[in-house]
């Protein structure tokens, strides 16, 4: 392997494992203010990548496009919490009812795919580059050979989570879901509505999907079952980075995606697989994640 092969495989590493590392983000948020994990949001993915090659190919410019599948994402985000958890909770399933979570939010994920069926077909689709006249523009550093693309897109992707965490962390608004997230009713008597800090919890889970769509769309191709493997490796990032801890997300996504471009690059038959096998290994000696709850706790 040289070394422009190497970088070359780095850079598309880091690209991919930012659009997991906003996966397990938005898995993330949910679980932070109401313990459901949305198993549907590979789904919430997918819907902003069709969004977005539907948009781009009908010749709508970028900054129209990516608005628009944004916006979609947050009416989606919305109705989530409104029918598939807002039920639940009011049933007094959040302690007791754990599968419920499950089949409601899975069952809206499957519900999508079949809308983006019947919407788009089951063929593959591929939309143009977002941020470069064509997918292969390439820019040469001291002779090494970088897709543009793929450092945009990793560059945007780390710029959204830093929004985020700047949210979470130095808002009114964001430490108000931190209070939420802690204890619901403390934040109700300290005057927190809580209902509003839970939709808004769904809304930047969507978005973070969102944005994970449409950087990835151009860069793979997008078919209605694409969802469940985003979802499966975002959920394997954030059991690696630990489930309150952002910033082991952030390192679990980078280096899960860079894991698996490598191994994709010595075997590409079974690229996907190899991650998986390390990452149950890991788990079965490391079940808190690599940091581990008590380090970093938001709550």
């Amino acid at each position: 392997m040289s070394l422009s092969d190497f970088v070359q495989i780095l850079v598309t590493g880091l690209a991919m494992g930012s659009i997991y590392m906003l996966m397990a983000n938005g898995l993330f948020m949910t679980h932070l203010t109401t313990g459901a994990l949305n198993f549907g949001q590979g789904d919430f993915l997918m819907i902003a990548a069709f969004v977005t090659v539907s948009l781009l190919t009908a010749g709508a410019p970028t900054f129209v496009a990516l608005p628009a599948a944004l916006l979609v994402l947050v009416v989606l985000g919305v109705l989530l919490e409104r029918v598939a958890i807002r039920p639940l909770e009011r049933q007094g399933a959040r302690d007791s009812g754990i599968l419920a979570w499950i089949l409601t939010t899975a069952g809206f994920g499957l519900i999508l795919e079949n809308v983006a069926t019947l919407a788009w077909g089951k063929s593959s689709h591929y939309a143009p580059p977002l941020f470069t006249s064509r997918k292969e523009n390439v820019i040469s550093v001291f002779g090494v050979g970088f897709f543009v693309e793929e450092l945009v897109i990793a560059g945007i992707a780390l710029a959204v989570i830093a929004a985020l965490y700047w949210f979470l962390y130095r808002t009114r608004s964001g430490k108000a879901i931190a209070a939420v997230a802690f204890n619901r009713d403390a934040a109700a008597l300290l005057g927190i509505d809580v209902r509003g800090a839970i939709v808004a919890s769904y809304v930047i889970m969507a978005l973070l999907a969102g944005t994970a769509g449409m950087l990835v769309a151009p860069i793979t191709s997008v078919q209605a079952h694409m969802g469940l493997i985003y979802t499966l490796k975002g959920f394997v990032v954030l059991n690696i980075g630990g489930f309150t801890n952002p910033l082991g997300i952030l390192v679990a996504g980078l280096v899960f995606g860079v894991a698996e471009a490598f191994c994709n690059y010595f075997d590409s038959a079974f690229g996907d697989l190899y991650p998986f096998i390390f990452i149950i290994a890991f788990l079965a000696i490391r079940p808190t994640g690599l940091f581990g709850e008590a380090k970093a706790d938001v709550r």
